[in-house]
């Protein structure tokens, strides 16, 4: 499982964590979907391949109690990158992750190598692409899927036969929605991926240096189609839509299937609370948090207060932020333990580009990292950065126009 990639795109929500760490739906992380569709296809030998801010996605995992994955067969073992007797080798790509690895992955002796991305949000039973897998004799099969938005760029983009064997894989470029890309989902047959890692020449990436020159070798390599909701959330846009969607009236996946339930550490806290002037619509509200103003059409973690008076609409609020009396939020994504001071708001005004990454922040919304704060009465626009551990004084006069970066300013600078 790759889950140590560098989320540029998150900004803020990425600095001091991975993607597959990212919290979602209210009380899970991203991979939480990945390792339950391990479980549920009963995969009990995992490998995380950990790297960027690895931290948070180690505390997560922690012995892998939470899948049942605490074995002394199998279970789940984090593979970060190690000091070797010549140098430290950081992975230099996908590719390159698994040479490092390769005498784990031989000392499993497996038929078969699943490997996965831990930043997406998809239910699926590998245990049935593993039997069409067997029936074709496949050296490789790649699941595919429809490109969920305007930006097929972030993907392979594949070509088929009508025989479903892959014909070539394509640089990633740009095209409309429905294009035919790759899941990120690759099922090898062990003998085939084992001979590839074992040769030094290889490159680093797993598409370029390995999965094309597989098809342009005449490998039987197919594509298996995935008709299932599917989604990469290593944007800010996609992370916010793929968490707005849990909230519509039929959600395009379903959190509360007793047949699939998502696996996750669940934290010991008090049930929520809803005071005498709470209003509560079409949101999630998870245990500990304490609501005593207006949430709408938004989904709050474990241990959010919104105050009286207080305004939440189609917003993201994590663990532990506080948002005080007479405060109002619209289109936010705000991250843990952030203090959203007395009549505050955020996400007014024009919604103007951000200045230096308008294909990041240009569909209004408003992200504020982990630990900042926004004073009382401050007005904070549309498409704005507040970086992690921004304080109060960080303001200037307070008010933070559309489009636009808060920054800690260094110890001494002048107001």
């Amino acid at each position: 499982m790759l889950a140590g990639g560098k989320s540029e795109r998150l900004h803020a929500l990425g600095r001091m964590r991975t993607a597959s760490a990212l919290p979602f739906g209210g009380k899970y992380r991203v991979i939480d979907f990945t390792l339950s569709n391990c479980v549920h296809s009963g995969l009990m030998r995992i490998g995380v391949l950990t790297q960027y801010a690895p931290l948070s996605l180690q505390g997560h995992i922690g012995i892998g109690r939470a899948w049942d994955l605490d074995r002394r067969d199998g279970g789940i073992r984090l593979l970060p990158p190690y000091v070797r007797q010549r140098a430290t080798n950081w992975y230099r790509g996908t590719a390159d992750a698994l040479v490092q690895n390769r005498n784990v992955i031989a000392d499993a002796q497996a038929r078969h190598i699943l490997v996965v991305s831990g930043d997406l949000i998809y239910k699926m039973d590998y245990g049935r692409l593993i039997a069409r897998h067997e029936a074709r004799g496949s050296a490789l099969t790649v699941v595919t899927t429809a490109s969920p938005d305007e930006e097929a760029e972030r993907y392979g983009i594949l070509e088929t036969d009508d025989a479903g064997r892959i014909r070539s894989v394509e640089a990633r470029r740009t095209g409309d929605a429905g294009t035919v890309v790759s899941a990120s989902i690759y099922l090898f047959r062990g003998r085939d991926l084992l001979a590839r890692l074992a040769d030094p020449s290889l490159g680093p990436d797993l598409v370029a240096d390995v999965i094309r020159p597989m098809i342009d070798e005449g490998l039987p390599v197919h594509a298996e189609p995935f008709d299932g909701y599917w989604r990469d959330v290593t944007t800010i846009d996609s992370y916010y839509e793929a968490s707005m969607a849990l909230l519509r009236p039929l959600p395009p996946i379903h959190l509360n299937d007793p047949d699939w339930l998502i696996y996750t550490p669940s934290e010991d806290r008090a049930p929520s609370l809803l005071g005498a002037g709470a209003e509560v619509a079409s949101s999630m509200i998870a245990h500990g948090t304490r609501v005593e103003g207006t949430v709408r059409r938004s989904i709050l973690f474990p241990g959010v207060h919104v105050g009286p008076g207080a305004v939440v609409e189609d917003s993201i609020v994590m663990h532990d932020t506080r948002v005080l009396r007479g405060a109002k939020l619209h289109r936010a994504i705000i991250d843990k333990e952030v203090r959203i001071g007395e009549g505050a708001e955020v996400g007014v005004g024009e919604p103007v580009r951000h200045r230096e990454h308008p294909h990041d922040l240009g569909a209004g919304l408003c992200v504020i990292g982990k630990g900042a704060e926004v004073p009382a009465g401050a007005k904070v626009g549309r498409n704005t950065l507040v970086e992690i551990g921004v304080r109060e004084r960080d303001y200037g006069r307070g008010e933070v126009p559309s489009g636009s970066t808060v920054r800690p300013r260094p110890v001494g600078a002048a107001r």
